[in-house]
């Protein structure tokens, strides 16, 4: 900055309005002549804090790094209001920067629409209408209907739009999808008993910036403007004739990063002369269709007729319960099985192939259902190689680990390593040797990763482990070096890790297969509130001769 130009502060002051000359005086550091002395000098003190030295543009960062985690527009107001609450001159920075009033929610009234409006002075804003958690909000209500005929007015500076409701009913779409929308970027529909807008021309064709689309239980008029330069389209439990009309969607999209599919469903198979679709930008698939009518051929179907990057990670679902022989459900599910390792490896480079080094394997099991997912992420330098399964056998494990154990044989790489990680109920799978047995066939196990973690009560029994088994040299843990968890309550942290060294302190029992005498490293996340609980058991850690090193992670 030149010597003579103002400070940003000056220029800032500048704009201030008249009936704020008292905010200015103290911002200036000159007092009122009809204000109290002592009332002054504390006032004096509060301009001293370092927090009050920071430029508004600093300021203004770190509100907008608060204000961005918040995922729904009533929080996102709740800590607006907060954040003005603080001091005068919060207030008045948050009251005039504009982008930070670029979020129209469902909750707010007209007066309030038309506030953030002059507020957001011209910029793209956010509309949402979703109702908080627990809550429905209908169609029907009038609410809905006059927060529709103000935000219509806007429709040229519609940045995102996300509607979400209960229930619908009539044909309401057309009513306000058919206005243009030229900046609009990012759209949302979600509906409890599905949306029928398949006659309906999405703002008239004219929403050229439009690049993200996520359905849910909305039928569309897929062959429109709306859908031909997206980067991500996700879709879920919307209905299809054939995979052949989610390729025809992709078909003009070239630039299309992520296509999700969850849920949905077709019934009839992909036409015969169907061609390929090339996607050469895209980066990440999901294809999990329908799994209570057994749709895994439809995946099978799209994998064969999608053409994609050697990046592009893959995610699929072989969950299969329709009514089918033993021998042909088996048939099915190997064969897709297999079409996912080489869709996935097999157009890999030779030397990615020959330079993979590292290996992050992570188990979830459903709370609510039987289906086990499994990710896995393999390193060749700066590639990167990802996939998922939900619902598979075991062959399928056995089958995916076949694949990736012969690449760690062909790899020319110094050290391999693998990295467990582990959520929820995945965490039985520990003591599990049907799922640890595969994994001694790969490179030695060296971290181990549980996130939030189903635990035995305190309270169970422990069981009596015969040391031959527990020491086992045959033991896919028993290089184990470094121990991590997430999400774990303080009270559980000490026992999991006395539980891992098979200490008889552990008030849980001993694992048989995951066991070793020590530990090189220890790395705990635990949130900021229970800093001051975890503190004292990491001083027990730290004080264990069992364990080299205890590094403590806030979340902030």
């Amino acid at each position: 900055r030149e010597p003579n130009a103002p400070k940003t502060h000056d220029k800032y002051l500048k704009k201030l309005p008249e009936n704020e000359s008292n905010y200015k005086h103290r911002a200036s550091g000159k007092p009122r002549s009809n204000m109290d002395p002592s009332i002054n000098k504390l006032r004096d003190l509060n301009d001293a804090l370092t927090i009050h030295k920071l430029p508004i543009e600093l300021l203004l960062c770190i509100f907008e790094c608060v204000l961005r985690r918040e995922d729904t527009a009533p929080m996102y107001y709740r800590q607006i209001c907060t954040l003005s609450a603080v001091c005068a001159r919060w207030f008045f920075v948050i009251r005039r920067s504009p982008q930070l009033w670029t979020t129209v929610s469902g909750i707010i009234k007209q007066e309030g629409f038309r506030k953030v409006l002059e507020r957001s002075s011209g910029k793209l804003v956010d509309v949402e209408y979703e109702p908080p958690l627990g809550f429905g909000w209908r169609y029907g209500q009038p609410q809905f209907v006059d927060f529709l005929g103000s935000v219509s007015s806007a429709t040229r500076r519609w940045r995102s739009l996300v509607l979400a409701t209960t229930y619908y009913p009539g044909d309401r779409p057309s009513d306000f999808l058919q206005f243009p929308a030229p900046n609009l970027e990012r759209l949302v529909f979600k509906n409890d008993q599905g949306w029928d807008m398949e006659n309906v021309e999405l703002f008239d064709g004219n929403c050229p910036n439009l690049k993200h689309i996520h359905l849910e239980r909305a039928n569309c008029k897929w062959s429109q403007a709306a859908f031909k330069g997206l980067e991500s389209l996700r879709l879920f439990e919307v209905s299809f004739d054939s995979v052949g009309t989610i390729l025809d969607i992709t078909r003009d999209t070239p630039q299309l990063q992520t296509l999700e599919i969850r849920d949905c469903d077709v019934s009839e198979e992909v036409p015969a002369n169907t061609q390929q679709v090339s996607l050469p930008n895209l980066q990440f698939l999901r294809a999990d269709f329908d799994s209570n009518d057994g749709l895994t051929w439809a995946t099978q179907q799209l994998l064969d007729h999608i053409s994609a990057p050697p990046q592009c990670s893959l995610y699929i679902s072989l969950a299969d319960t329709d009514d089918k022989s033993e021998g042909e459900e088996d048939s099915s599910e190997d064969s897709l099985s297999a079409t996912f390792c080489e869709w996935l490896f097999g157009k890999q480079t030779k030397e990615v192939l020959e330079g993979v080094g590292s290996f992050k394997l992570g188990f979830d099991v459903e709370e609510d259902g039987p289906n086990v997912s499994v990710t896995f992420e393999l390193f060749s330098g700066p590639a990167e190689i990802k996939g998922g399964i939900r619902g598979f056998r075991l062959e399928d494990l056995h089958v995916v680990l076949k694949y990736i154990q012969d690449l760690f044989q062909r790899s020319r790489a110094l050290k391999t390593f693998t990295t467990l990680k582990l959520s929820g109920q995945g965490a039985e799978v520990l003591n599990n040797s049907q799922f640890t047995d595969p994994l001694r066939e790969l490179p030695q196990l060296t971290h181990l990763e549980l996130v939030d973690p189903v635990w035995p009560l305190r309270n169970s029994q422990p069981k009596t482990v015969p040391e031959s088994l527990a020491l086992g040299t045959t033991s896919p843990f028993r290089m184990l070096k470094t121990f991590i968890l997430r999400d774990v309550l303080p009270d559980d942290i000490l026992d999991m890790v006395l539980r891992i060294l098979g200490d008889s302190q552990a008030y849980t029992p001993s694992m048989s297969q995951c066991r070793v005498e020590h530990l090189d490293r220890i790395e705990l996340h635990v949130e900021q509130q229970e800093f001051n609980e975890v503190e004292p058991v990491v001083d027990a850690l730290r004080n264990d001769a069992r364990i080299g090193k205890v590094d403590l992670y806030i979340a902030l």
